[in-house]
Order: C-alpha cells, then sequence, then structure tokens
C-alpha cells in the first residue's frame, strides 16, 4: 500500500507504474522506485531501472528463481546497474531453513555471473516479521551478513558525476519572439555531468 497507489494496482494485486518513495537514515539518503514485476509492464520497470545504482530483486523462498526472477537480473545487467541484492524472501514460511536460502542464493549468482552482473550480494529476509530487513535476525544465526539497510547504508555508490567531463544534453529551446527578445534563444535541459560555469566556453554538437 506504500508503494501501490494506483486503483488498479490494489485491485489486481499487482505494480504496473514505477512509485517513487523517498527516506533517508542519518547516514544516507535514499530514492526508492518500486518498479513492475509482471512481464507485460517490463517496460516500465526498464524506466525505474535506467537511473538505477543499486537493484533489489525479491524471490519468493518457496518459489526459487523464476522466469521474473531473470528477466530482472537480465534488465539490470543490460542497463549496467552496478550493484543487484537478491533478498529471498518469506523465510518464515520455509522454517527459516539455511539449505532452502543456500540454494537458490547459488542459482541465482551463478545466472547473474553469467549475464556480468559486476557485484551480487544475497539476503535471506522475512519482511513480515522484520528479520534481516534492519536488525539482525535471532532466528536466523547462520547468516553472518549485513541486513539489507546496513548493506544500503554501506555499500559504494558510483562516482561523483561533476567529476565527468560537462554535458548538458538539450531538451528544449525557448524563443519567445517578442519585440524585447526577437533574437533570443534560451537552451533547457538538465545537466548530466560535469560543472557549469559563467564564461565557459562550450562546444554544441548536432
Amino acid at each position: 500500500l506504500l508503494t501501490d497507489g494506483l486503483r488498479a494496482e490494489r485491485e489486481q494485486g499487482i505494480t504496473i507504474d514505477v512509485a517513487y518513495r523517498y527516506f533517508a537514515t542519518p547516514r544516507r539518503r535514499f530514492i526508492l522506485a518500486d518498479t513492475p514485476g509482471h512481464v507485460q509492464y517490463t517496460r516500465n520497470m526498464v524506466t525505474g531501472a535506467s537511473t538505477a545504482e543499486l537493484a533489489v530483486v525479491l524471490v519468493d523462498a518457496r518459489n526459487g528463481v523464476v522466469e521474473q526472477t531473470r528477466r530482472h537480473a537480465a534488465v539490470a545487467a543490460l542497463l549496467r546497474v552496478p550493484h543487484v541484492v537478491m533478498c529471498v524472501n518469506k523465510m518464515d514460511l520455509v522454517d527459516y531453513k539455511e539449505s532452502v536460502f543456500a540454494d537458490i542464493a547459488e542459482e541465482f549468482t551463478a545466472y547473474a555471473a553469467s549475464l556480468g552482473v559486476p557485484e551480487i550480494t544475497t539476503i535471506p529476509i522475512s519482511a513480515l516479521e522484520g528479520d534481516n530487513v534492519v536488525t539482525p535476525s535471532a532466528t536466523m544465526d547462520w547468516y553472518g551478513g549485513p541486513t539489507v539497510l546496513e548493506h544500503l547504508e554501506t555499500v559504494q555508490v558510483s562516482h561523483d558525476p561533476t567529476d565527468d567531463p560537462a554535458r548538458f544534453p538539450v531538451q528544449y529551446v525557448i524563443r519567445p519572439q517578442t519585440d524585447e527578445h526577437r533574437d533570443y534563444r534560451g537552451y533547457a535541459g538538465q545537466i548530466a555531468s560535469g560543472v557549469f560555469r559563467v564564461g565557459d566556453r562550450v562546444t554544441a554538437q548536432p
């Protein structure tokens, strides 16, 4: 209910459009993009993943790696998402068995590595009970890795785009064509990288 804002999403129990939610911890600020899993809305998943620095792939512990899991990993690999976290959810429904998690983690890691995903992290969780989401799970003491939030707060994100060459994709040209500004052209867009300062020489590419 937090991310599925469309009435159709709630009625069908699926995610259709990308929903952005903002939150912060004392260590880092986050933008969460909840993207669809259904194959019919893969294009919307691509939209949400295209600007992501980390992807969280949720897997049902009862079902393991399914077609949807592979599709999401493939999209993340195609878009060069640098960090992929696979959360094996609903561990409470498989009695928190380490063997179930280990089998799923091994299968997913092998598949994602074959796609060229540079970094893969696997975490067993129970979202319902909160196990390994924010605090370590007492029922899965066999797992010694980070919780989901701990990993999100400490993972090394990409370098600062201000260090890259200056790039400004022009999205719109503003021409008022008034008596006062007859030959004026203003260029609107979003700075993609680098830093622009007053007086800088720029090169316009067609």
